[in-house]
């Protein structure tokens, strides 16, 4: 191989083709310059350079050396993204039917990436209905306050309130008087009931006004009650926004809210929803999802996967920072910003269909893709080939890395919460009430004592009402997503 020539520009594809694809572009080009039909001067040299192109692109060993040849030949841009993959078994049989395979995914910025803090384009849209009335309107002025201090000059805030109806008190606008902008927040007032659309909506278009070829756009829509009558209206507008590059951070606060709409809405959007307790717990959750924001490297990023004939994916979550359901769309799911600080870290459960011959083989192809400003020196993707060696019989006994093991201990609890919910929707009160039994014992053996104490407290009363209590299911639905394992867990093996 010759690292000084580009093969891909040679075959006409990206850095981050699949095997398929390079096949397809090479077929295309032997039959358009094989000398015996293309009589152009140059024809049997472009020929050569196909095929020379193809040997090792073709081949995806030889391609890796070559990959890695031009990067450090500084030919090719680095990639401002580092994947590191895990697998729960590197050798497979040969002759079994269906075999579980799980990949593990880390995702960080390069190390030796430059960054600087981006612009934030920032719309916070609040509640002001009549039951915020009190300690949690007083909090939430108080944690806008906190979040107006927080910006710097580059910055862009609109305020929107809704209740019946939405009011922009504050323009999208950046360079924000900081005093006027708190003495604004100060004035709001509860009143009326809960309209979520109209809110959504206004904050959205006031979010537009200042998008920006490097902004990180994003809405916080916090609320303390139930919207009735737009839930499918809130949705799609989530969906918009994930489409163009706006993530929302949805918060409830207290317990009667709609959960499910909540947390739809944030994972339309690649953002985050966030269950609040306690309104003395507001001022702290604004506070820390500014100081994430101020850390976004990466405004979005999104994952494809390209899986070989036999393989397919059964379910794929993000297990770090929090624990949640990841939806994928052809091959194709929206993972939202990525922070300097922390990465994201995802647990991929395969199946992998029977396969005949010994031998190595690749058995899928993951390309993380972000948006990361101001990072023109680099490539914006990273991919990673997941292989696995089928043998007749083991050669040895194999050992799951340690970091498999404990997410998938932690996400068993998350899924038993899950069916413990559906069972409870289809009527099968018996049934749910075990499911959070074992899961409250599960919970005390990783030490979380306070989340097993309100699993066994919900168990007792679905057994004698055949309900949970609102503040409960909350509770053990967003305390189950909190147990993502930790960095240190991720990386003992």
């Amino acid at each position: 191989m010759e690292t000084s020539k580009n093969y891909y520009a040679i075959l006409g594809i990206v850095q981050s083709a699949t095997e398929d694809e390079i096949r397809q572009s090479y077929r295309v080009l032997v039959r358009k310059y094989h000398p015996d039909t293309n009589k152009a001067l140059d024809a049997q040299e472009r020929f050569k350079e196909v095929q020379e192109a193809y040997e090792v692109l073709g081949d995806p060993e030889q391609r890796r050396v070559y990959d890695r040849l031009r990067e450090a030949e500084g030919l090719d841009k680095s990639s401002a993204l580092t994947l590191r993959a895990r697998v729960s078994h590197p050798q497979l049989l040969t002759g079994v039917a269906e075999q579980a395979f799980y990949v593990m995914l880390e995702i960080t910025p390069a190390a030796d990436l430059p960054t600087a803090r981006l612009p934030l384009n920032l719309s916070l849209v609040l509640d002001r209905s009549t039951s915020m009335q009190g300690m949690r309107l007083q909090q939430v002025k108080e944690g806008t306050r906190q979040i107006i201090d927080r910006l710097n000059d580059d910055d862009a805030l609109a305020v929107v309130v809704f209740s019946d109806r939405a009011e922009v008190i504050l323009p999208g606008q950046r360079g924000v008087d900081k005093a006027m902008a708190k003495s604004i927040a100060s004035t709001i007032q509860p009143s009326g009931g809960t309209e979520m659309l109209q809110g959504l909506q206004a904050g959205l278009k006031e979010l537009e006004k200042n998008k920006g070829t490097s902004s990180v756009n994003h809405l916080i829509l916090l609320t303390d009650g139930q919207t009735y009558g737009d839930e499918a209206e809130c949705l799609q507008r989530a969906e918009w926004a994930g489409r163009n590059q706006i993530s929302l951070t949805t918060m409830g606060i207290g317990s009667d809210w709609n959960e499910n709409l909540l947390d739809q809405m944030a994972s339309a959007s690649g953002g985050a929803s966030v269950y609040i307790d306690s309104p003395r717990k507001i001022v702290d959750v604004f506070k820390d999802t500014i100081r994430s924001l101020g850390n976004v490297v990466a405004r979005e990023l999104t994952m494809a996967i390209n899986a070989t004939t036999g393989v397919e994916l059964k379910e794929a979550f993000q297990v770090v920072p929090q624990i949640h359901r990841l939806e994928m769309r052809a091959d194709k799911t929206i993972l939202g910003p990525l922070g300097l600080n922390i990465g994201k870290t995802l647990l991929m459960e395969f199946r992998v269909k029977s396969e005949p011959i010994v031998g190595e083989k690749r058995l899928m192809r993951i390309t993380v893709d972000g948006d990361v400003p101001g990072q023109k020196g680099r490539r914006n993707w990273e991919w990673v080939d997941i292989t696995a060696k089928f043998l007749e019989t083991q050669e040895s006994n194999i050992e799951i890395p340690a970091s498999i093991i404990t997410a998938l201990g932690k996400l068993a609890i998350y899924k038993m919460q899950e069916k413990a919910m559906e069972d409870l929707d289809r009527g099968q009160i018996g049934t749910a009430t075990q499911r959070l039994e074992t899961m409250a014992t599960r919970l005390l053996n990783l030490g979380e004592t306070d989340l097993a104490r309100a699993a066994l407290l919900e168990a007792g009363r679905l057994a004698r009402t055949g309900d949970l209590s609102a503040e409960g299911r909350k509770k053990i639905k967003y305390g189950t997503r909190s147990l993502s394992i930790l960095p240190k867990e991720i990386n003992s093996d």
